[in-house]
């Protein structure tokens, strides 16, 4: 009886072991500590204003109920450019691209942070945060990029 017992405690502890590698190796406990640090982050005290400038039609067109949307902010780096948007409705959405359009941009929900801008398109995330942004790729910074503001992208 006892040696059945520890034999189910060490599959036990093997399972458990294969669960933390492949944790690891996916980025879960990335995703996890995410979750905590947005938690345990201050709320914003107040939400981004639209710049009472109408979000760029070819922008306003990605995003879904576009249609009106008011520009918040604009951003620019060596070769991409970043626009923030509301839709009527309030949502506010991150769109990224090249500055030279040679892809299409990608639309993403975003929210305002204290310090920032932050936008999730699973596995990566990117954080605006003073004069940079951020990308990370399942928890694990890919790059780092000087900003400069844009009064409206073309």
């Amino acid at each position: 009886m006892k040696e059945k017992k520890s034999r189910g405690c060490l599959v036990f502890f093997i399972v458990v072991a294969i669960v933390v590698v492949l944790g690891i190796r996916n980025g879960w406990f990335a995703t996890i500590g995410d979750a905590i640090e947005d938690a345990s982050s201050k709320p914003a005290t107040s939400s981004p204003r639209p710049t009472g400038t109408a979000c760029p039609s070819r922008i306003a067109d990605a995003l879904p109920s576009g249609d009106g949307a008011a520009l918040v902010e604009a951003f620019r780096t060596e070769n991409k450019q970043i626009t923030l948007c509301r839709t009527k409705a309030g949502k506010l959405y991150y769109y990224g691209e090249f500055s030279d359009q040679r892809e299409p941009g990608i639309a993403m929900k975003a929210k305002k942070t204290s310090d920032g801008y932050e936008a999730t398109n699973s596995p990566y995330r990117y954080v605006i945060r003073g004069d940079t942004v951020s990308v990370y790729k399942s928890g694990t910074r890919i790059g780092r990029e000087e900003l400069s503001r844009e009064p409206s992208p073309s």
